[in-house]
């Protein structure tokens, strides 16, 4: 917690933070009062002097409070580094405190950087003599990465009539990382679901695998290969090697940062609803005992992080994934399949989180898959466009609607011309909604391991 004293004199110049005073609510409300009563004047004329005393107090009232008010000081607290998800309401708290022997209104006004909505948020309270006002500002993260905070301001007032702004020079920095809310929700059910079955016991799954499980007599049917020759010689009888299906496999991340990724569905990007899907795979894969890397693409691809597990591997990929951001270059998918080429050794789960390209663009994504195969096993999950689905599929009204549906059809029947063709090479495609991608991208990752296809 960081905690500063906000008093009421001139701050650095180099900041432009000064304290100034202004009428309160209670002062305008009373001056527009008299002001009413002054157009009764040509017609009353005792009105005149009642006016005239009335306004002399008002004004002695003011300038009482506004000379009150110089000599109050405000203590402020809060977190120095605030660390938000991606995409989820939150709350920041505010303390305040008063050097005042007498209740003091507050009015808290605080701006938000970029990465956070709405712009401001306003909060009001009474601080009492040797209490705590404690404040909540709701906000909710639209945008991923770190920026600081500037200064909030506090009105302070007693009798309503005066009001003295007050900047609180707080120190603090946002981070906004992606959607680590989701993950946390998914491993309570996890959890739950694991209670549920407390007390049975996996076992193990026998196979042409590449973990050595045991040896044990041979039996009619066996393959000759799996003969442990050494084992049997010294007992006297066949023996042969049993394996199991691998734990530990391989998974790699291709994340799309190309300029499709940059276009807005709702609030987020493409590229931040990617990111916020690569979180929840990333714990699923390490909580099944996988190793998950994680790299960006565009028109180059990025070395990202290797093939690892563990609870540190998890906060280098969280870190990874908050630097991400969409670039304005062409996607270069045969770059990407060159690349993985060249740096998988082994067979490994390749998903490659995108956004289809346009009608003429498609075919090097076809190309890379195919490069990828038989060796790896693709896995392409497509960020679908719901507003050019919606188009391709309305009945046109006019002929503006008309000329709009027949584009929008044309491209959205060339992407699932694509995404047929994907499957035709024997890749796994999985198409959804933005918002919907992490979901479906985990239960695809799921049957995958549940039918042994890796």
């Amino acid at each position: 917690m960081t905690r500063v004293v906000a008093k009421t004199v001139d701050l650095d110049p180099m900041v432009e933070m000064k304290a100034v005073t202004r009428p309160g609510p209670l002062a305008l409300r009373y001056l527009a009062w008299l002001a009413g009563l002054a157009l009764l004047v040509p017609w009353v004329s005792w009105l005149a002097p009642l006016l005239g005393l009335l306004a002399t107090l008002l004004l002695a009232a003011f300038l009482a409070e506004a000379w009150w008010l110089r000599r109050v000081e405000l203590g402020a607290e809060r977190p120095a580094s605030s660390v938000l998800s991606l995409d989820e309401s939150d709350e920041l708290s505010l303390q305040l405190t008063s050097n005042a022997h007498r209740p003091l209104h507050l009015e808290v006004r605080q701006l938000w950087p970029s990465l956070l909505a709405p712009v401001s948020t306003t909060q009001h309270g009474v601080c009492r003599p040797g209490e705590v006002l404690r404040l909540s500002l709701p906000v909710r993260a639209v945008a991923r990465g770190r920026q600081p905070l500037v200064a909030p301001w506090a009105a302070a007032s007693h009798w309503r009539l005066a009001e003295r702004l007050m900047p609180l020079p707080l120190p603090g920095e946002i981070r906004v990382v992606p959607n680590l809310k989701a993950v946390r929700r998914l491993n309570a059910e996890l959890n739950r679901f694991f209670l549920l079955g407390l007390g049975s016991r996996a076992s193990p799954r026998f196979g042409k695998g590449r973990e050595f499980e045991r040896l044990r007599e041979y039996r009619l049917g066996d393959d000759f290969r799996d003969l442990a020759w050494k084992a049997s010689a010294h007992l006297g009888k066949l023996i042969v090697r049993e394996f199991r299906l691998d734990r530990s496999q391989d998974v790699l991340l291709c994340v799309d940062s190309g300029h499709r990724m940059a276009a807005r569905v709702t609030h987020l990007t493409r590229l931040d609803h990617a990111v916020n899907a690569v979180m929840l795979l990333s714990y699923i894969s390490n909580r099944m005992e996988d190793r998950v890397g994680l790299l960006s693409f565009a028109a180059q691809v990025d070395q990202g992080l290797s093939q690892g597990r563990g609870s540190n591997h998890l906060r280098r990929l969280t870190a990874y994934g908050t630097e991400l951001q969409s670039k304005y270059l062409h996607t270069d998918y045969l770059a990407l399949a060159v690349h993985l080429r060249r740096r998988l050794k082994q067979r490994s789960l390749v998903l490659i989180l995108t956004s289809l390209p346009q009608v003429r663009e498609q075919s090097p994504l076809v190309r890379a898959v195919s490069l990828l195969m038989p060796q790896h096993l693709p896995l392409v999950v497509v960020l679908g466009d719901p507003v050019l689905a919606a188009s391709a599929q309305m009945a046109p009204a006019n002929h503006q609607e008309l000329c709009r549906t027949l584009v929008a059809r044309d491209v959205w029947s060339a992407q699932q011309r694509t995404i047929r063709q994907l499957r035709q090479k024997g890749a796994m495609v999985v198409e959804a909604a933005p918002h919907d991608v992490g979901l479906q991208a985990v239960n695809a990752y799921i049957e995958i391991k549940r039918r042994q296809l890796l």
